[in-house]
Order: C-alpha cells, then sequence, then structure tokens
C-alpha cells in the first residue's frame, strides 16, 4: 500500500488554456491533492494570476522546453516540495471529474509496492490523468531516453495499473 502525498500538475505550457479552463482544472485537483503546480510558458503572464489567485503555485517554463522537459520540470518540484506522488493533467483535454481523480488515487492507494503509476484509461488519449508514484518519478528523471509520457509508461508497463486493477498490457496510443 502507498501514502501518497499527492501533488497535482497542470501542463498548461503545452496547451494554453483560457483563464476559466486554468480555473476548472485547478478546482478539480484541489479536492483530493495537497497542493498544485501549473507548468506555464515563460513568456505568458496572463494565467499566473488565475494560479496564485487559487493557492497553485506557477512554475515558469523555459521556452524552447519540450514535453520531456517540462515533465523533467514539473517533477522535480514535486520532490523539491516533499512530494511522492504527480497527479498529471494537461490543459489540452477537458477536466476530468474530481470523482476521477479520486479514483486514481485510491486505485494507487491500495495497490501493491509493485504499481508505479495508475493510468485514467489505457485507451485514452495521450494526454489523458496520470498519476505517478516516487518510483516512476525517478524512472522518470534518471531515464533520459524517453520523450513522451507514453514512451516512459510503456517502458515500466509491469508496474502500471490501468482501470479494473489489471497492468496496463499494451502502449497507450499516441
Amino acid at each position: 500500500m502507498h501514502n501518497p502525498g499527492v501533488c497535482g500538475i497542470i501542463l498548461a505550457a503545452v496547451a494554453r488554456p483560457t483563464a476559466a479552463a486554468l480555473d476548472a482544472l485547478i478546482d478539480a485537483l484541489t479536492t483530493d491533492t495537497e497542493m498544485v503546480l501549473v507548468a506555464l510558458d515563460a513568456g505568458d503572464h496572463s494565467l499566473e494570476p488565475v494560479a496564485w489567485a487559487r493557492a497553485a503555485y506557477a512554475v515558469p517554463m523555459a521556452a524552447q522546453a519540450t514535453e520531456s522537459d517540462i515533465l523533467r520540470r514539473m517533477l522535480q518540484e514535486v520532490l523539491n516540495y516533499g512530494r511522492d506522488t504527480a497527479l498529471l493533467v494537461s490543459a489540452a483535454q477537458p477536466t476530468p471529474s474530481a470523482a476521477d481523480l479520486r479514483a486514481m488515487i485510491a486505485a494507487y492507494s491500495t495497490a501493491a509496492d509493485e504499481i508505479w503509476a495508475v493510468v485514467a484509461d489505457s485507451a485514452a488519449p495521450a494526454s489523458a490523468p496520470i498519476l505517478l508514484g516516487r518510483n516512476m518519478i525517478e524512472q522518470c528523471l534518471r531515464q533520459q531516453g524517453w520523450r513522451t509520457t507514453e514512451e516512459l509508461l510503456a517502458a515500466n508497463r509491469a508496474h502500471v495499473l490501468a482501470p479494473g486493477g489489471g497492468a496496463v498490457a499494451a502502449e497507450r496510443p499516441q
């Protein structure tokens, strides 16, 4: 069983959301996470006030940052803030329900130690919510050969839990 100190991460630097969309994402995450970090494009300061007003931490990204650069930076921030679990949501997708995110956290909390991540749906688009535990965070920070979260999850699929309690059997679609 895991004892997740869950930190929500909103990947807003990849797809710039509206202020209302960012507000909704923060709402969905704050119910069951200890804190929320928002990855923002360094040149776009318009969303910082939304994040700060909602007690989320705005983390500016370098202008040329790739998806893997952004994810690595945000996961390092999770560890820097003393948390062991990251719940990633993308601003490019519809806001997940708080109930769905709560179910992911519950599944991870009761999973065996060999489970390092939980995906919202193994057949979902690449930017569906993903929960990464401490072991997967460390794999992400140490392994340099991946470019997307899908590649990282595929390389460690025996440690990824999908809905219904099974491990992810195949790569998630791109």
